[in-house]
């Protein structure tokens, strides 16, 4: 059975992006996954990482969101993209979370990763400044946390997919992406 991490990182909690990602739970759900969810922006813990790579004690919040990677078969982020950047506070969530000790064991200088075997999709939800830029470089900063932080920790595949802005929830734009959605849920990728 598969078991399913939504990371919400919209900062505001917009309708826009709740409305994502109950489409995908809804298929998740309907394929008979199990689905957990973490609001990124509810979690209290210093999002600045410190000491360079010497870890810190992890806050409790940051404890139980990497339990939650653990448990998970794969895991899906909702990251909003605000003039072709990610919100800082998903930047400290991976910072904190992926430090080196936490999630590394470290061998005669041999890293191995305890990630390996579980997959990844990022879907990026785009401003209409962010989606001109996109439109002629084809690249944003997520791409950061796609290759940096999943591919390096071993999580494979990682699925990309972007959104342009989402004016209303009744265009037919948004109505493809909701049942889009729906359908990467229901094959959980």
């Amino acid at each position: 059975m598969k078991q399913v991490l939504i990371l919400n990182g919209d900062p505001e909690k917009t309708a826009a992006t709740s409305h994502l990602v109950h489409a995908y739970r809804n298929g998740v759900e309907a394929a008979g996954g199990h689905v957990k969810e973490i609001y990124i922006i509810d979690l209290i813990f210093n999002s600045n990482k410190q000491f360079n790579n010497r870890g810190t004690e992890l806050e409790p919040d940051l404890k139980r969101a990497l339990d939650l990677i653990a448990w998970s078969n794969h895991v899906v982020l909702f990251c909003p993209v605000y003039l072709s950047s990610i919100p800082t506070r998903i930047k400290g969530f991976f910072d904190r979370i992926f430090m080196p000790d936490q999630v590394f064991l470290s061998k005669n200088q041999n890293i191995s990763n305890n990630f390996s075997g579980k997959s990844a999709r990022i879907i990026s939800i785009l401003d209409k400044e962010t989606f001109e830029y996109w439109k002629t470089d084809k690249k944003v900063t997520y791409l950061s946390i796609k290759r940096n932080v999943f591919e390096n920790c071993r999580f494979s595949p990682v699925h990309t997919s972007t959104i342009g802005q989402l004016y209303s929830l009744e265009n037919d734009y948004s109505k493809k992406w909701l049942r889009k959605l729906e359908s990467f849920g229901s094959k959980i990728m």
